[in-house]
């Protein structure tokens, strides 16, 4: 019988139809295979590339005597990696940037390289235009770094517009604010004071290092003054650990005089 006369349950029994079909199947299959895993691959390498150096900043920000110019020189090798595999990721552009100011706050990158890091920055906002932390790390960039306040305080605000409770906006606001509180005007410093009184209220983690960042930045008596001032906004409980984390060298340095 012809095979065009076959029925179709005929058909799977002529040798050599079945495995006909499978051939011609098979290729647009692997041909798709092929390409999925083109795209995919540079994508899960670049993964593990930032891994490794974000997991690095971690490690420094846990124990920064880690941070050694070897360490510091296999994490931007890693990142640069990630990047060139994968440049238009907003995590890793941000990534790069934080390294850099590791980098240079420990003395392997000069004034100059770091000006360089500002691009990671305003290409990571294009991407990603309403992702606040770009916008809070930006701002922490351009007030310690470049001392442009006038500019870290815009970014400061889109960062609140975006994400006005996220704890990166609300931490970098506190940095900027107090690591540059003597050259603030007082517009700026009740910006900073209204993002001490909203992370107080959070409770801890945020509380702990809001209570190290006023401590190393030295401003103290600013933050118990107006914690204090306000008081009534906080419960008892939150009012006695003002006292306890913010007032209390305060208190002991005025009864020393």
């Amino acid at each position: 019988m012809p095979e065009a006369d076959l029925l179709p349950d005929d058909r799977l029994k002529v040798p050599g139809f079945g495995s006909t079909i499978s051939r011609a199947l098979a290729l647009p299959a692997l041909l798709l295979l092929a390409a999925c895993v083109w795209h995919i691959a540079p994508t899960g390498l670049a993964s593990v590339w930032y891994f490794k150096a974000n997991h690095t900043i971690e490690l420094w920000s846990e124990q920064p005597d880690l941070l050694t110019q070897d360490s510091w020189q296999h994490a931007s090798s890693a990142i640069d990696q990630a990047i060139r595999l994968h440049p238009k990721h907003p995590h890793y552009l941000l990534t790069k940037a934080k390294i850099n100011e590791w980098g240079w706050y420990s003395g392997f990158m000069t004034g100059k390289e770091l000006e360089e890091t500002e691009q990671y920055y305003l290409a990571a906002i294009k991407i990603r235009p309403n992702w606040p932390n770009a916008y809070a790390d930006y701002a922490y960039y351009l007030a310690v770094t470049q001392f442009r306040l006038t500019e870290a305080f815009e970014q400061l605000q889109l960062a609140k517009r975006y994400g006005p409770y996220m704890p990166e906006t609300l931490l970098r606001q506190l940095a900027v604010g107090f690591l540059r509180w003597d050259a603030l005007n007082p517009t700026q410093k009740t910006e900073t004071l209204l993002a001490l009184q909203a992370v107080v209220l959070t409770g801890y983690p945020l509380h702990s290092k809001a209570r190290i960042m006023v401590k190393e930045a030295k401003q103290q008596q600013a933050a118990c003054t107006y914690l204090t001032a306000h008081k009534n906004n906080f419960p008892a409980d939150i009012q006695q650990r003002i006292q306890k984390d913010f007032c209390l060298k305060v208190t002991e340095s005025t009864q020393a005089l």
